[in-house]
């Protein structure tokens, strides 16, 4: 297949139904494709020639295709977006907790991209992690290489351990869904008991509530303080932090309600750059739609 550059509006790629598994997304899922499909081709295109090599990272890929809910139009998923940039990653990475999933998504790569080098990893990336890490470091690809990790969970459900064992020793820009309306606001109660872990994993730091107590007693909203922690949890391992400002609230079409933030990390002022960019130039777009 002939890989063309694309425009900023072409990230939501449709394409016809192929009989295999498919996901159920929400029409809002167009904001998450085009954000994390323009910084994939800033990253690949404009760090190519700077690294030995380049690895995009998907740990929550699912099966490569989605429906949009309410209506006949099947698009890429974020693993499948990735193969169709203009200038390709050296090697890719996929992980997902569903093996049927995988398995529709390892026929779809085989499919678009038969020689592209791929590893996958069959289970929930936070118990796969050291398989994940050998993924990126087996076959040596040079001793300058550069990783874009894109986290979409369907909740609270990716370890702060994992992000931190993912960034060690190797330089990584995440772009992470951070489910804290959909998730972390609906369980408020339940998460801040002492009994539950949720989001002593998801901060990795079991000492949070007492900040918790404080930042309420001001009136401040969970959302916007777990969104804060980890910006500030981040920060700990040398990453530039992100205000609220500078993550995408994304709300549902219908009511307008906020359903997650998507957060964008790095270590180097390029990335922020890139994600700059990406803030305008997706926004120009989507206020034309």
């Amino acid at each position: 297949m002939t890989k063309r550059r694309r425009s900023p509006r072409n990230y939501l790629i449709e394409v016809p139904s192929d009989g295999l598994m498919t996901y159920d997304v929400g029409p809002w899922a167009e904001e998450k494709y085009r954000r994390m499909g323009m910084y994939a081709e800033m990253f690949s295109t404009g760090m190519k020639n700077a690294w030995d090599a380049l690895v995009y990272l998907d740990l929550f890929a699912g099966p490569g295709h989605s429906v949009i809910r309410g209506t006949q139009r099947t698009v890429l998923g974020s693993p499948l977006i990735s193969l169709e940039l203009p200038d390709r990653f050296h090697r890719y990475v996929f992980a997902d907790g569903n093996s049927k999933a995988l398995h529709a998504l390892r026929r779809r790569v085989k499919k678009l991209a038969p020689d592209v080098d791929v590893r996958y990893s069959d289970g929930d990336a936070n118990d796969k992690i050291e398989e994940i890490i050998e993924h990126l470091s087996a076959n040596h690809l040079g001793p300058r290489t550069l990783t874009f990790c894109f986290l979409d969970p369907y909740g609270l459900n990716i370890h702060f351990e994992t992000v931190r064992r993912l960034s060690a020793n190797r330089p990584v820009d995440f772009l992470i869904l951070l489910a804290l309306f959909i998730d972390a606001n609906r369980n408020v109660e339940r998460y801040a008991n002492e009994e539950s872990e949720v989001i002593d994993r998801f901060l990795g730091d079991g000492n949070w509530r007492p900040r918790w107590v404080e930042a309420q007693s001001l009136g401040r909203p969970f959302v916007a303080f777990l969104a804060e922690e980890y910006s500030g949890r981040m920060a700990s391992l040398g990453y530039i932090p992100m205000t609220l400002d500078q993550m995408v609230k994304i709300r549902s079409y219908d009511k307008r309600l906020p359903l997650y933030y998507l957060a964008f990390f790095s270590r180097d002022k390029q990335g922020i750059k890139f994600w700059e960019q990406v803030l305008k130039y997706a926004d120009d777009q989507l206020r034309l739609l």
